[in-house]
């Protein structure tokens, strides 16, 4: 169990699952949270966004895949030295990849947290909101995870989001309790990274 001694370092907050699980959408309402209780800064690093900047040109092949994950864990990690609260949504589908970077944060001093949103393929098949499911299977979209690249879901996530029973109010509530919880707040003081 995490102790209050942890309190002002570094943490991560690692959204998996897959895509169309609500990952963006639950990580983006628990920063905003996180800003308003926390007194640490918090950085967003999201799929879209990390591979338009962190991965530009990489495709989707296992080695991009994981190497992408692994330069997240390293952002994550520089955020985690200094202080602050990584919220990262990514796929990640690839437990080792996942792994690596846990490994990252936690060797930066940080604590890292991963946070299944378990949602059944049925479902983020019918949300689709990007449309790429549609194309993944119908054979025009190739390496789709969930269709024909593998997800491998987290054995024992620190938080499990069961989007089929949860509403995003209730999720956030989830989380947020897990984190006052195992006493990861830093409640005291004004803004700061360290």
């Amino acid at each position: 169990m995490t102790d209050s001694s942890q309190m002002g370092s570094g943490l991560t907050l690692w959204f998996t699952g897959l895509p169309g699980s609500g990952k963006t959408t639950l990580s983006r309402a628990v920063a905003r949270e996180l800003e308003v209780c926390d007194r640490r800064l918090v950085t967003v690093l999201d799929g879209d966004i990390v591979r338009t900047f962190l991965s530009q040109g990489a495709g989707f092949s296992r080695k991009d895949r994981y190497d992408n994950v692994c330069r997240v864990g390293y952002a994550a990690s520089l955020v985690a030295r200094h202080g602050g609260i990584a919220v990262v949504a990514v796929v990640s589908p690839y437990r080792d990849a996942r792994l690596q970077a846990r490994a990252l944060v936690e060797e930066a001093g940080g604590v890292f947290l991963e946070i299944h949103m378990d949602t059944p393929f049925a479902a983020c098949v019918a949300r689709d909101p990007k449309g790429h499911y549609a194309q993944a299977l119908s054979g025009k979209l190739d390496l789709f995870t969930g269709v024909d690249d593998p997800y491998e879901k987290p054995l024992t996530p620190d938080v499990r989001v069961r989007t089929e029973t949860e509403d995003v109010v209730g999720a956030v509530v989830h989380v947020m309790g897990f984190l006052r919880e195992r006493r990861l707040l830093s409640l005291a003081g004004r803004k700061t990274t360290g």
